[in-house]
């Protein structure tokens, strides 16, 4: 049997930035100090017209390739996890595929939507390819768009950043992948989401401007508050580790307080769980990827071996997924 292992990580972020003092100017809504002191986001980064998602993933997975010098005909598997495609159809990975220049070799290449669990479900997904022995290299992609279809009327739109991440896992003799839990509740399908599909594609469907992104009723904070530490848990159980063997938790980055919450009730030091949010807002499906590329960048992962890193990720829907590697 083989284990997949993480041997690299990119990371693609626009340049262009809005500050929380530009983006109250823009929708007349007061955010600060609530937004900055709670969320921990102070600004969000805006992808023009030429920083697709094909391009931005793209860039990403570029990244990671430069940094162990990995030839992209080396790739066997491409998933990309997104809820905010370029298109409907085809794949935005068979694009990616042919703009990193894998598309030589042929390898397999399709999308994920698990809205914003996708992080960690693409690298079960990936893990589990891997132990089959069917593929050795595959590159799994979170892409986040989200400021294509926001609205710029609402407060809470100030949450959304645009940007990727990229990891490669390799097939490898010893752990690697341990496992993964995960739990969804469709109850909530109608309280957050873009519901523009194939049954209201119509002039109906864009004058209720069903194409953007629509907040009908919040999440309770209990949502990640209890549902994060219940994952941990039962991960921990399922995977046979303990709290002292964690070396670094990946959480979906949406909200600084709730981390912080968790890692408390976790008895955990805060400083095992990595947060972006400050430098890149929150970028759904690719923010445990790019959280995991900047702890890499500013060494953090240095002295692990032996540790266990997760990624423990939460989506609209709702879906919950956490998934453990030993380093």
């Amino acid at each position: 049997m083989k284990y997949a292992k993480i041997i690299s990580s990119g990371l693609y972020a626009p340049s262009k930035i809005m500050t929380n003092q530009e983006f109250e100017r823009l929708v007349h809504f007061t955010i600060d100090p609530y937004f900055t002191e709670q969320i921990g986001i102070n600004h969000r980064r805006l992808s023009n017209e030429e920083e697709t998602p094909t391009y931005m993933a793209a860039e990403a997975a570029k990244r990671a390739l430069a940094r162990i010098n990995m030839k992209p005909e080396e790739i066997d598997l491409i998933i990309v996890g997104t809820d905010t495609p370029e298109a409907i159809s085809p794949p935005d990975a068979a694009r990616v595929q042919y703009l990193i220049g894998a598309h030589k070799a042929e390898p397999l290449a399709f999308n994920v939507n698990a809205s914003c669990a996708n992080g960690a479900l693409l690298l079960d997904i990936a893990s589990r390819y891997i132990a089959l022995g069917d593929y050795k290299n595959v590159l799994v992609i979170g892409v986040y768009a989200m400021t294509k279809f926001l609205s710029w009327k609402y407060s809470w739109e100030a949450l959304f950043s645009d940007g990727a991440g990229a990891l490669i896992l390799t097939a490898s003799d010893e752990p690697g992948y341990l496992g993964s839990v995960a739990r969804c509740d469709g109850s909530w399908w109608y309280n957050w989401g873009i519901y523009m599909g194939a049954g209201t594609m119509n002039l109906q469907g864009f004058e209720r401007g069903l194409h953007k992104l629509d907040l009908r009723a919040a999440y309770p904070a209990t949502v990640n508050e209890e549902g994060w530490p219940l994952l941990l848990n039962r991960l921990m159980e399922k995977c046979n580790f303990s709290k002292d063997e964690i070396g670094m938790i990946f959480f979906t980055q949406v909200r600084k307080k709730t981390i912080q919450k968790v890692m408390e009730t976790m008895g955990l030091a805060e400083e095992k769980a990595h947060m972006i949010m400050h430098k890149y807002g929150y970028t759904g499906s690719a923010c445990v990827y790019m959280a995991y590329d900047d702890a890499f960048d500013e060494g953090k992962l240095n002295d692990l071996e032996g540790k266990v890193i997760i990624f423990l990720t939460s989506g609209v829907g709702y879906q919950q997924v956490a998934v453990a590697f030993r380093v």
